[in-house]
């Protein structure tokens, strides 16, 4: 297995308020958060969800699909109560949050969860597809039958979410199960890539080039689109 992450500023905003964690050592943990809130909230939710959840999970012993559940579960419910009570505490920092997206990958299965709508695909068999749901507004309208999925890409509200980590005093996710399989690759993204590259052409970079090419190429072809936010990416090659 090979990873690689990337993080960008953008051409528009002045601070990046995307964190991210890869696996050091012997952990097999990816975290990316994309953080939001005025000046320095954003990056300061962003990260405090980073180190919090990782340090959690990383002390934790992990025997079992099930560990590695109730530890995800155990971290983001910490790192949400933390967020939120420093924004409560702090008028700098009120309304912060975060969205998260994490993968843990044990044994033969990918392990995973997200918050908000930073996503997670899998690409196989020259095929990409979503694995996370975005916690959002157009979402919720496409489920009640409102809109169209084409419709909700041009929507004026299709950024606003119904769910972020550190806006609520309470936090609930869904850990979800997929198989790690040899000869997929899977990638976690913040908005300011999907909102700036097309999926199709992300899929081709993907196929197209080794994950370190790629993740330069994606960075790149987002700022060229306009770079209107910051960008952040994971690339996991389960060669």
């Amino acid at each position: 297995m090979k990873f690689v992450a990337a993080t960008n500023v953008g051409k528009v905003r002045t601070n990046n308020e995307d964190s991210y964690y890869i696996p050091e050592d012997d952990d097999r943990l990816f975290i990316l958060a994309d953080g939001m809130g005025g000046h320095l909230a954003g990056e300061t939710a962003s990260s405090l969800a980073t180190s919090e959840i990782s340090k959690f999970i990383n002390n934790e012993e992990i025997e079992s699909e099930e560990d590695v559940e109730l530890a995800i579960i155990k971290a983001i419910e910490i790192s949400n109560k933390k967020i939120f009570n420093l924004s409560e505490e702090n008028i700098e920092y009120r309304g912060m949050g975060t969205t998260v997206s994490l993968a843990y990958i044990f044994n033969d299965k990918l392990i995973y969860t997200n918050i908000g709508d930073s996503r997670i695909y899998e690409i196989e068999d020259g095929e990409i597809s979503q694995l996370t749901k975005d916690d959002s507004f157009v979402n919720y309208l496409i489920d009640i039958g409102e809109i169209t999925e084409e419709e909700a890409q041009v929507h004026p509200k299709k950024n606003v979410l119904t769910k972020a980590l550190g806006t609520s005093e309470n936090i609930r996710m869904k850990v979800e199960y997929k198989n790690f399989k040899k000869g997929v690759k899977y990638l976690l993204c913040s908005d300011g890539l999907t909102n700036m590259v097309d999926i199709d052409r992300i899929k081709d970079i993907v196929n197209e080039n080794p994950i370190d090419i790629a993740k330069e190429i994606l960075v790149k072809e987002a700022l060229e689109n306009g770079g209107v936010d910051n960008i952040t990416l994971i690339l996991i090659d389960n060669e």
